[in-house]
């Protein structure tokens, strides 16, 4: 009777067949299976509810075990570890140790994750399903409840529907019974006028009675219409009524009961697997820091510094012996040596000339073989060396295979919806294919191959080490026979300076290549392989910060003494790793205690000791030493088995310390001072040494390095030298960028206004060129200049040749004038040692400059200067307020005390010349136009610049 009214906005359409229409030709059967529909459905979702629970609990137990199987392994891994302590004692000297470290702390770390994901799943995500169960089953029975009771009204309302329908056709009937009679009482009257005459009928009583009942039957009609009437409207009302609240129910209610029974469903389940996405996305972000610290510690190791660390560790059995001394009579040296006492020469010396004669050509002969047989197994020692270079290439390419990388096949299994089996079944394709080549790489005949190769290699190269190694070794042993012989025939004076320089100058060949990528380590890494990575002869913390302490710290108290802020240190650390400079910039000594912080840090932490452990107890030998000259020789002896970079950087420090040295009246730190901050340092004690007892000779042997540097580094070493007078603009810091690459594109004899006329200009520098563009000069020479093509590079001629010449190299004139102010790039003033010598200095020469303005004005009437009268006045004036006679430079390019310092000097050195006074100086008296203007007087000394030797 009552068709199903669909919900359109759920999907749902107006089912048009027939059969589907008499599925529920009850209403109520309808309305009880929509209940055992969402019955089933509540059910699903609690089923649902109850298998995640299960997971998770499952879950949680699984990652428990495994948390406790961790856990065992690192501690089994630590228990077995401190058992045999005493064989592993020398892991920790191994950088491999730390990857083992890493490895335990990792499994730790992992096990602490896993235990902690396991009380996730087992405990707060159960509970939280468990509280969506609960939720689920409250809400739909209440929902339920308010469904019933709305199928209750639907039936209610369908009931009084039924009773109004009912009513209407009960009167529906009444209403055509009494139709029925009335048109029979209607029929009948009619029958009865036709057979009665017209003026008959009104006196008919047969008439009348039959016009009664047709009144009657029409009053009866007239009720029952009226009341069908009234039926069919109440029906037709509650027809309505139905009709809308079934609508309204399966429309609206319906969908508002269901979205009330899901109300917070999804949000809860979400929120609580959100729990689980989160825990795997900190558990990843651990485990990429556990990665990213395993790989730093992988790229860490150092068997350099392993090798260092073992050294250390066993020095004792690794120490250099004493060198073995000759075993002999004294005499017999003096037997070489000729009597010139003797008035009249002895038999047995007659005797022993001839001996020496024929020992004498005995040994040039042997000399001469030793010569031939050392140049011979040089070459084959060269010759077994390229080998040894082409096999480790070898060999270093099949260890260095880069075949671990298996990241790819994590991931590419099906972890998404089946219902793209196209791609499910190509992810899983990939998947087996990687699986494949990992499980084959092991086992392929070309991996077979492989180690076969390997092993050949391996044996091919230790036998060409071994050659190389005996080789090098009879090399030695005849060289310094060799250099005996050659020692004992010349006599010669500077035989350890030659033999210096010759040790010196072979590149030391080093078994192993090392993988530097980028930079190499400054702090903590090797001096010497730093330097040969970068190719600086003095590495750029100690240039930068030895240019600093000489500018602005010679005369701080207590430099290298005071402890500076840490947190700058740390800074200029991170600068200085990075390859860059902070020092550059800097123009005071406000930092200069934290800057000889990052000095001697620097030098602490290198991992090999400018004075090698091994060679510990030699040291303590030479400090015994009383004899300048013991010591001084057997230093010297110690560096030529150094590397000829290294000697040249002890070169460059000690000779700073020396010059820092001469300034102790003011920087309280003497040679002695300064071995008690760098002793411990420079020349680590090894740990099973005292330290206390050893630390006197340690102090001892470093002052003397810093007392007789000059007499204990060869002048004639290849090398930087360190220069006590350092300007503001040194020439190792020098930027003159590259030369233009491209020609210049202006015709050459095609000049503009501003670069019509030539110039001239001085070198102040050497300067090699690089390229074929550039112009290579001396110091001194006269350049002329044509046009400046950039801020760098001038086009000019030098010698008759035509090129660049670098802008910052010459100093600039222009005719008729000195001009150094005019251009700051063309000025080269020599700078103070320290800003606290300079501000001295400068409040002392006001004095000085005033008597020299009043010298100059007396000069302007005379036209005549008597060299010796400015010396003496400005002596007068200036020597008072001179401590010392540093030699000092300033700034400003036109300031007289420059002038008098130098007049100063010499006028108390010796006297003072006309040709020994620059002749900048000597006034001209045939120059008009500066003697008439007194304001142009400070020319005359605006070009005084002198470099003291």
């Amino acid at each position: 009777m009552f068709q199903c009214i669909i919900q359109q906005r759920n999907g749902w359409i107006h089912v048009p067949n027939q059969e589907f229409r008499d599925v529920f030709p009850d209403i109520r059967l309808q309305l009880n299976e929509q209940l055992r529909c969402l019955d089933i459905r509540v059910e699903s979702q609690i089923s649902l509810i109850q298998e995640l629970q299960e997971f998770y609990r499952r879950r949680g137990e699984v990652e428990l075990d495994y948390s406790k199987s961790l856990e065992k392994l690192a501690k089994n891994l630590q228990l077995r570890h401190k058992e045999q302590k005493q064989k592993r004692e020398q892991w920790p000297m191994f950088s491999s140790y730390a990857c083992w470290q890493q490895l335990i702390q990792q499994t730790k770390s992992l096990a602490r994750d896993h235990a902690t994901l396991a009380d996730i799943y087992s405990t707060q995500l159960v509970q939280r399903l468990q509280t969506v169960y609960d939720d689920s089953q409250r809400i739909y029975k209440k929902c339920r409840e308010v469904g019933y009771e709305i199928h209750e009204e639907i039936l209610r309302v369908l009931q009084e529907l039924h009773t109004t329908m009912k009513t209407y056709h009960g009167y529906q009937l009444d209403c055509r019974e009494a139709e029925k009679k009335l048109r029979a009482a209607e029929v009948q009257r009619a029958k009865v006028q036709q057979s009665i005459p017209k003026e008959k009928l009104e006196r008919n009583k047969k008439f009348k009675v039959i016009e009664k009942e047709v009144l009657k039957r029409k009053n009866k009609y007239t009720d029952a219409r009226l009341k069908a009437l009234k039926a069919k409207n109440e029906y037709q009302l509650c027809l309505e009524a139905s009709n809308t609240t079934i609508h309204k129910y399966f429309v609206e209610d319906l969908s508002d009961l269901i979205d009330c029974m899901d109300l917070g469903f999804h949000s809860v389940i979400s929120r609580a697997l959100m729990l689980h996405v989160t825990a795997d996305q900190g558990r990843c972000r651990q485990v990429l820091n556990n990665s990213e610290l395993l790989s730093h510690t992988i790229h860490s190791m150092d068997s350099r510094a392993d090798k260092q660390k073992f050294l250390e560790q066993y020095h004792t059995a690794f120490m250099i012996p004493k060198r073995l001394e000759f075993q002999g009579q004294q005499s017999e040296d003096l037997l070489l040596q000729p009597q010139k006492d003797l008035p009249q020469p002895s038999l047995t010396t007659i005797v022993e000339c001839e001996l020496q004669k024929a020992l004498s050509a005995e040994m040039d002969s042997r000399l001469a073989q030793l010569v031939a047989r050392t140049n011979h197994l040089r070459m084959e020692s060269d010759e077994i060396w390229k080998t040894v270079e082409t096999a480790e290439i070898n060999l270093l390419e099949i260890l260095n295979q880069k075949d671990y990388d298996v990241s790819g096949i994590f991931g590419t299994g099906n972890t998404g919806s089946d219902n793209n089996s196209m791609q499910s079944f190509q992810l899983q394709y990939n998947y087996q294919q990687q699986q494949q080549k990992l499980n084959e790489s092991l086992s392929t005949p070309q991996s077979t191959k492989l180690r076969h190769d390997k092993q050949e290699i391996e044996e091919f190269y230790l036998s060409k080490i071994r050659e190389y190694i005996l080789c090098t070794s009879r090399i030695a042993r005849l060289d310094s026979k060799a250099e005996f012989l050659r020692n004992a025939l010349t006599k010669d004076s500077t035989v350890h300076t030659n033999v210096l320089n010759k040790v010196l100058i072979p590149k030391r060949k080093r078994i192993g290549r090392m993988n530097i990528s980028g930079r190499p380590k400054l702090f903590g890494g090797s001096l010497e392989e730093y330097l040969e990575a970068t190719g600086e002869d003095i590495p750029l913390i100690l240039r930068s910060c030895i240019r600093v302490i000489n500018l602005y710290g010679l005369h701080h108290q207590g430099i290298f003494r005071v402890s500076g802020s840490q947190v700058e240190i740390s800074n200029f650390k991170e600068w200085f790793e990075r390859g860059e400079d902070p020092l550059a910039e800097v123009t005071d000594a406000s930092d200069i205690n934290s800057i000889a912080g990052v000095f001697k840090l620097y030098l602490r932490e290198l991992r090999e000791p400018l004075f090698p452990t091994i060679y510990f107890d030699h040291f303590i030998t030479l400090a015994q030493h009383e004899s300048k000259q013991e010591v001084v020789t057997g230093i010297r002896k110690f560096l030529q088995t150094l590397p000829r970079s290294v000697v040249c950087v002890m070169r460059y420090l000690f000779a700073f310390l020396n010059h820092l040295s001469e300034y102790s009246d003011e920087n309280m730190m003497s040679a002695y001072n300064l071995a008690i901050c760098f002793g411990p340092t420079l020349m680590r004690a090894p740990e099973d040494k005292d330290q206390v007892q050893y630390q006197n000779q340690v102090n001892a042997l470093i002052e003397n390095m810093i007392v007789y540097h000059e007499d204990i580094f060869p002048k004639d070493l290849v090398g930087v030298k360190y220069e006590k007078y350092i300007t503001s603009d040194t020439f190792e810091d020098i930027d003159i960028g590259d030369s233009p690459t491209e020609p210049n594109t202006e015709d050459p004899d095609t000049q503009s206004e501003d670069d019509s006329d030539t110039y001239e200009a001085t070198a102040l520098f050497d300067f090699e060129a690089r390229s074929e563009r550039e112009l290579s000069f001396r110091k001194g020479d006269n350049i002329q200049l044509y046009n400046q093509i950039s801020n760098d590079w001038w086009r000019a001629c030098v010698n008759g040749k035509i090129g660049l010449v670098a802008d910052k190299f010459i100093s600039l004139k222009i005719k008729g004038e000195e001009r150094s102010g005019e251009k700051n790039s063309a000025d080269f003033h020599m700078k103070s040692s320290s800003s606290e010598e300079s501000v001295r200095k400068r409040s002392h020469s006001v004095g000085a400059a005033s008597l020299a303005q009043n010298t100059l004005s007396t000069m302007t009437t005379t036209n005549i200067c008597d060299i010796n009268d400015v010396i003496m006045d400005a002596k007068q004036d200036v020597i008072d307020g001179s401590k010392t006679q540093k030699y000092v430079y300033h700034d400003d390019p036109h300031s007289f005390e420059t002038s008098m310092d130098y007049l100063v000097v010499a006028s108390n050195n010796t006297s003072v010349s006309l040709s020994e006074i620059p002749t900048d100086l000597v006034i001209n008296p045939t120059a008009p136009e500066e003697v008439q203007d007194t304001s142009k007087n400070e020319h005359i000394y605006s070009n005084s610049h002198f470099k003291f030797e």
